[in-house]
């Protein structure tokens, strides 16, 4: 699973329109979750790459409310703030493993937005009575497969003997 996923206005990348909904499906997920939200500012001689990103004073915390995606513009609205807020995207980043979407708006580039979690979140992966199988290495490793066909996903296992001695014990039990 890719752990980056990018989208640009106007690409003509196949996986675009895969790549915003992915993004638009983490950004709606955000209900209710604290989020730490950093905005930076850009020239046009920027590394967007080496950006500080370390904690300022104009960054904020806060639990983003009803956000949602529509066309290319970010909605949701702040606690206690009546007022819903937007922004057009020209530009998109997600890194799913350190849980930060990363934003240049598409009404000028002269900063960089960067939404983050600031706990850890796991992926989550639901599989229903996928097909499975299993090899046992000589030394007692194991590998497990699981393939969900609906979902054209295939997961490996690989387990240490310890694990396989754990997961056997937990399975009779």
């Amino acid at each position: 699973m890719e752990s980056t996923i990018t989208w640009t206005l106007g690409s003509t990348d196949p996986d675009a329109e895969a790549n915003l909904a992915l993004i638009a499906q983490w950004w709606t997920d955000l209900a209710g979750q604290e989020i730490i939200w950093q905005q930076r500012p850009l020239t046009e001689n920027s590394d967007r790459s080496a950006i500080d990103w370390s904690k300022q004073s104009l960054d904020e915390t806060f639990a983003i409310q009803t956000p949602s995606f529509r066309g290319i513009t970010l909605y949701w609205f702040k606690p206690n703030s009546p007022d819903e807020r937007n922004i057009s995207v020209g530009y998109l980043q997600l890194d799913r493993f350190n849980q930060c979407l990363d934003i240049l708006p598409s009404s000028g580039r002269s900063y960089q937005i960067r939404i983050t979690l600031p706990k850890i979140v796991y992926q989550k992966i639901q599989v229903t009575d996928p097909q499975f199988g299993s090899l046992i290495q000589p030394n007692g490793d194991a590998v497990l497969l699981f393939r969900d066909e609906k979902q054209r996903l295939e997961i490996q296992i690989d387990l240490s003997a310890i694990n396989v001695d754990i997961l056997k014990q937990k399975l009779s039990s």
